[in-house]
């Protein structure tokens, strides 16, 4: 995928009621695709689609390799109307191994803020990062971990300890 404008077939094709045009889209968007089309994939998976269309997002979304993913990404899981894929989103950040490292205090946000599966996949993103951001990021993220602390349960807490000993 890379940064173009919406082809107007494309974004029709996505919300077909007819599954093999939206697979057919969705293969398409794989080969020649860009981050232009990754809101319309969330808001496809947020539709609750069948089975295969979900398992087709999904697969773009784990291998993206685009860096102008990132902050798409992110906008995503912070915005509340992905609430019910926040967890599918938090994976796909781990499982496609961009760098989100200048996002470290969203994730850590998640892992205080959001139920312990979600929280567990914003935690593997973390624990995946090669490199850390510079100290001033940290330094939000160590903060919002020391709150965390003081108001969270037992299972937080460990994740939390984790990211302190990571980021240290």
């Amino acid at each position: 995928m890379e940064q173009k404008k919406l082809d107007k077939n494309i974004e029709a094709n996505l919300f077909s009621a007819n599954t093999a045009t939206v697979i057919s889209t969705l293969n398409t968007l794989k080969e020649r695709g860009n981050t232009a089309y990754l809101p319309l994939l969330f808001d496809l998976l947020n539709s609750n689609p069948e089975d295969e269309i979900e398992q087709e997002i999904i697969f773009i979304l784990y291998n993206l390799k685009i860096k102008d993913a990132v902050p798409v990404l992110v906008e995503a899981i912070q915005n509340p109307k992905y609430l019910p894929i926040r967890k599918k989103l938090a994976a796909a950040c781990w499982e496609n191994g961009l760098d989100f490292k200048n996002y470290l205090p969203v994730f850590v946000d998640l892992v205080i803020n959001e139920d312990w599966e979600t929280g567990f996949e914003a935690f593997t993103v973390i624990e995946n990062m090669e490199n850390f951001p510079e100290q001033d990021i940290l330094d939000i993220a160590t903060e919002k971990i020391r709150q965390g602390l003081i108001e969270t349960n037992e299972q937080k807490k460990y994740f939390l300890h984790e990211i302190l000993t990571l980021i240290r």
